[in-house]
């Protein structure tokens, strides 16, 4: 079969790869239909992830049609419809056994620390695959992984109807933010000096759209909360400056949850933090997020489809440099296979 193969460091390859085959009775294979970039994606071909290993394939955004099933599986049958859950856990550690398996302590994630699915096949254990109604497109589908981290990120927050919420970045995953938040009855600050994602983010639910280059943020989001602050604020940009930006906004009794990867050190007033008595909560992928968010996407794919950049899968490299490309018009660029 074919695939997306990153050897080294800056050394990715169109590769030729025995196909997978079932070799026990709970597995599935299926049959790789699209997959969204991440910039893990990214970060794994540029040599830039600290938790990959080579040679690997790539991709855990991933749709297809299951083609064969093992003898034991149940739940799913041949020309299903499915999206991958890409993680994989112990279940008797302690964040296993607190039902927060997204931070196993030996968790492995395909296409990160195991093989994924930049490929034309893919084998996996049955309880991996989640079936999508027949009204997705396999673009579509592929991105029900993301939406799962913004499921996530704002059950951290604990977002609730009528909190404010302030979200900095309107790349992909601060448009899912967005949209999360709304269909949990927020209002919704968006701050992106992008105009091309600024205005996107008015069809994810934006109520205000800040340009942080022109607008003081600080002064326009008092001005937006009447002095409160955001009771929320999601940091999707992964900029360090803008986390601890983000303690000084964020209202008393407040949520922050830095969303996006930032290896720098992050430094911060522990004054505020406790004057404000406010909580910064880690979240990292997801926890039992597939089936609500394939519920609440499949009344209405608007916004889905909205995110979406289709690319042939042998022209990655040109999709991953269009991803990257701060001026480049896109969202989400999504292979096909």
């Amino acid at each position: 079969m074919k695939a997306i193969q990153v050897l080294s460091a800056n050394d990715v390859k169109w590769v030729e790869l025995p196909t997978p085959e079932i070799q026990n009775p709970g597995e599935v294979r299926v049959r790789i239909k699209a997959g969204g970039i991440c910039g893990t994606d990214v970060g794994i071909a540029r040599g830039t992830n600290v938790f990959a290993t080579y040679p690997r394939v790539i991709g855990h955004e991933i749709a297809g049609e299951v083609e064969s099933v093992g003898s034991a599986v149940t739940n799913l049958v041949v020309g299903d419809k499915v999206v991958l859950e890409p993680i994989s856990y112990c279940g008797k550690c302690y964040a296993c056994r607190k039902n927060r398996p997204n931070v196993c302590q030996h968790l492995e994630v395909y296409g990160i620390h195991r093989d994924g699915g930049f490929c034309e096949y893919l084998v996996a254990p049955e309880e991996k695959f989640h079936k999508v109604p027949n009204n997705f497109s396999f673009e579509q589908a592929a991105l029900m992984e993301p939406f799962t981290i913004g499921a996530q990120c704002t059950w951290r927050a604990g977002v609730e109807p009528g909190d404010m919420v302030l979200i900095t970045g309107a790349g992909p995953m601060g448009l899912i933010a967005a949209d999360t938040c709304k269909s949990l009855g927020a209002e919704v600050i968006i701050s992106e000096p992008n105009e091309y994602r600024r205005n996107m983010s008015k069809l994810f639910g934006a109520d205000y759209r800040i340009n942080p280059e022109t607008e003081d943020l600080k002064t326009r989001v008092e001005e937006i909360t009447q002095g409160m602050g955001p009771n929320v604020v999601i940091e999707a940009s992964g900029l360090p400056s803008l986390v601890s930006q983000a303690i000084e906004l964020v209202s008393v009794a407040g949520r922050v949850v830095p969303l996006g990867y930032g290896a720098e050190p992050v430094s911060y007033s522990s004054a505020m933090l406790t004057k404000k008595e406010a909580s910064i909560f880690g979240s990292r992928l997801q926890t039992n997020k597939f089936a609500p968010v394939i519920e609440r996407l499949a009344k209405d794919l608007t916004r889905v489809e909205a995110l979406i950049t289709p690319y042939p899968a042998q022209q990655f490299m040109q999709a991953f440099s269009d991803f990257k490309n701060p001026e480049a018009k896109i969202c989400k660029a999504v292979l096909v296979f």
